[in-house]
């Protein structure tokens, strides 16, 4: 499995937007004495057969629940996952579980296990050797700590090694790990933090950390390489503070500079700012139709999916490019221009991403038509 290139390592993100989704097979029978907590998926005391059967029939990431013939009280969890009938021995204790993880909803809980199967299937040579190979130096939380320790603490004194209190951890919002940069997959418990410092990561890659806790770290509001809506939270603001300084001292010094923004910038972002299930849905709105006030109305649908964050700072950046391009004839940056530098950036295109000219004209557009996402929306 090749490696992205960037700071962050979005291939077993990308993965995960690639696993099948739970399809939920429907018992349309009445059940007696049916267990308060199951719903309709569950089919009561049906032959292994009958269950495959109806799984194949709804194709991959089917799933159903029926009650164990050789034991009251006992239920299996069935999963059609890569053309094969998986059967797990499912419990609940106020949550629903089959293994140490609980989830609230048997939906959650296969499909979580579908996206665990599928980045297994796709990248277990991968996954093993990720922790091995990472370099702590290099690792985000010591560069942290690294950045923190020149600003905060006296250059005489170096802190005492403090080794991290790690608990297992659900995060709310896509993660990376602090150790080894690469995502943190699943959608529950997807790894450990320290409740001390924050530091977060892999199981596996937890157990290489160093002893280097520091808890004041966990309260430093980090501006860099930090996904965008733990960015925000963090300051309570909708857009980053630093992008708004940084448009506001362009347009008022340089917005006539030519060959403004000729380059595009790195990759410090986690992710890019449409990322990908959102992307290939936006591509799909934009190119099926030539209409242009139905593509209007398309493409607004798609970027209503993007979190509140990403949506406030595209829509912020987007009326940044276009004050960029009143001055073209000055700075010599178009919307076309700008469209080819900012797209790679804006957009995460997966592992296979679309034809570079398709992302162009979709962020040409987007530059060129202020209704179809506006930061007064």
């Amino acid at each position: 499995m090749d490696d992205e290139c960037g700071y962050w390592k979005q291939n077993l993100y990308l993965l995960q937007e690639k696993a099948p989704r739970p399809i939920l097979v429907r018992c349309n029978r009445r059940i007696f004495n049916k267990p308060a907590y199951y719903d309709e998926e569950f089919h009561g005391l049906i032959e292994r057969p009958e269950a495959e059967m109806m799984l194949r029939n709804a194709g991959e990431g089917s799933y159903l629940v029926r009650a164990s013939k050789r034991s009251a009280n006992a239920y299996t969890l069935c999963i059609l996952f890569d053309n094969n009938v998986l059967n797990y021995k499912l419990f609940f204790d106020g949550m629903h579980y089959v293994g140490e993880k609980r989830f609230e909803t048997v939906e959650l809980l296969v499909a979580d296990g579908l996206i665990a199967m599928f980045i297994d299937k796709h990248a277990s040579d991968y996954i093993k050797k990720m922790a091995d190979e990472a370099i702590y130096e290099q690792s985000p939380y010591s560069q942290y700590n690294r950045n923190d320790e020149e600003a905060l603490q006296p250059r005489t004194k170096s802190p005492k090694p403090r080794p991290h209190n790690f608990a297992s951890f659900t995060f709310k919002i896509p993660h990376y790990c602090d150790f080894c940069r690469n995502f943190m997959w699943g959608l529950v418990q997807q790894g450990v933090r320290c409740s001390d410092c924050g530091f977060a990561a892999h199981k596996r890659c937890s157990e290489q950390a160093h002893p280097d806790c520091r808890p004041e770290a966990k309260y430093v509001k980090r501006m860099f390489a930090v996904d965008l809506s733990t960015l925000c939270m963090a300051h309570s603001v909708r857009v980053p503070p630093v992008l708004v300084k940084c448009i506001e001292e362009i347009e008022r010094r340089c917005i006539e500079t030519e060959g403004i923004y000729r380059v595009s910038g790195s990759e410090l972002l986690p992710q890019q700012l449409v990322p990908y299930s959102v992307f290939r849905s936006l591509l799909q709105a934009f190119s099926s139709s030539q209409d242009h006030r139905e593509r209007i109305k398309k493409c607004r649908i798609e970027l209503a999916e993007l979190n509140e964050a990403n949506a406030y700072t595209l829509s912020v950046l987007l009326d940044h490019l276009r004050q960029v391009a009143k001055f073209s004839a000055v700075n010599k940056m178009t919307s076309e221009n700008l469209a080819t530098i900012f797209s790679p950036t804006i957009f995460c295109a997966g592992e296979k991403p679309a034809l570079p000219q398709q992302q162009h004209q979709l962020l040409y557009f987007l530059i060129t038509t202020p209704k179809v996402i506006s930061s007064n929306d």
